[in-house]
């Protein structure tokens, strides 16, 4: 608090809104839509789960996103890789999700682009892009659009450019970009390696420029440090998910490999659940969840931080609360198993 009140900054556990949340009389359904590279890192697919089997959550679309120009997607080989884009290989994944859960064919699932942005200033326009604008002009100031991404801008920084207007009617929760000074040091230079840009952002560096930038559009970043919190051992993954009927060992089989190499997985995702939809019933808010209030960092052309020629203002979470994100989504994936059977 010494540090908010030096610097100005506010220091919350409840971010401010673009209008009141959604009310119980509204059902207290949130909106979403859910853009991740879910041919990546396994932690996507945890996430998706969560947020389909959250009551208040109101999905109103999935977009696969990239992992880079024809990358070679997570559990796949260089020939199925060579086949598809990646982006179209993480919307393969959403359906086989939605499949697991009861909901195939009730939520629109489309790919974003196959590949980062050339330029801050040209968008790459895709099926995932367009559903974006779609379901934006359908929200509103007082029931705003969350775009849940996890993993590249691509999709949101295309949709803004094709479509400005959009930004008053959504909030964009980005799982991504390295620690701020008043979150928690970088690694010591031996550990870190080339990793200083951290990887969502160095995923397209142009795209984090055009929202960073030059968008006025509201921003809820969960850096590096932070989603580095949702720590989750493999013997929990082994314990308490994969003996989870269908999803669980589906969820579990997408962990092997590289994955097992360690102890402990990061489930970095799964925050965009938490701060979006696991809320306080009344002045709705992520509650046992901090963040800052700072203005964002300029974004240079290498994917860094540049405070020098700071812009708007925008939201950095600083912690959040496990306890209820890993209990949530355990509890949740146990009882659809338990009604299943």
């Amino acid at each position: 608090m010494l540090l908010a009140a030096a610097t100005g900054i506010s220091l919350m556990a409840q971010p401010p809104q673009n209008g009141p949340r959604p009310s119980m009389a509204q059902g207290g359904r949130v909106k979403v839509l859910i853009d991740n590279d879910l041919c990546g890192d396994g932690d996507g697919l945890f996430h998706l789960v969560h947020q389909l089997l959250c009551t208040s959550s109101d999905v109103r679309g999935i977009v696969g996103a990239h992992v880079g120009a024809r990358a070679q997607a997570w559990g796949q080989t260089a020939g199925e890789a060579a086949a598809r884009n990646n982006a179209e290989i993480s919307a393969s994944r959403a359906s086989e999700i939605l499949e697991l859960v009861g909901k195939a064919g009730a939520i629109t699932v489309k790919p974003g682009a196959p590949g980062p942005m050339q330029d801050e200033g040209t968008p790459i326009e895709s099926e995932g892009a367009r559903l974006i604008i779609e379901e934006a002009r359908k929200a509103s100031p007082e029931r705003p659009l969350y775009l849940l991404f996890g993993g590249p801008l691509t999709d949101i920084a295309s949709a803004w450019l094709m479509d400005p207007s959009i930004s008053r009617n959504v909030i964009l929760v980005w799982i991504g970009g390295q620690e701020y000074p008043f979150g928690h040091p970088f690694p010591p230079e031996h550990l870190r390696g080339n990793n200083l840009v951290e990887y969502n952002l160095r995923l397209d560096v142009a795209s984090a420029r055009t929202v960073f930038n030059r968008s006025d559009l509201t921003v809820w970043q969960i850096p590096r440090d932070v989603y580095r919190q949702t720590m989750y051992s493999m013997a929990e993954i082994d314990d308490k998910i994969a003996p989870l009927g269908k999803i669980g060992a589906y969820l579990s089989g997408k962990l092997g490999g590289f994955a097992r190499m360690a102890d402990t997985y990061v489930l970095g995702d799964s925050p965009l659940c938490l701060v979006s939809t696991l809320t306080t019933t009344f002045e709705p808010g992520a509650a046992g969840s901090f963040y800052q209030t700072t203005a964002a960092p300029y974004i240079t052309g290498e994917g860094l931080y540049d405070f020098t020629r700071a812009g708007r203002e925008i939201i950095v979470y600083k912690s959040i609360d496990t306890r209820l994100l890993f209990g949530d989504m355990e509890s949740r994936i146990r009882l659809f198993t338990r009604n299943e059977q």
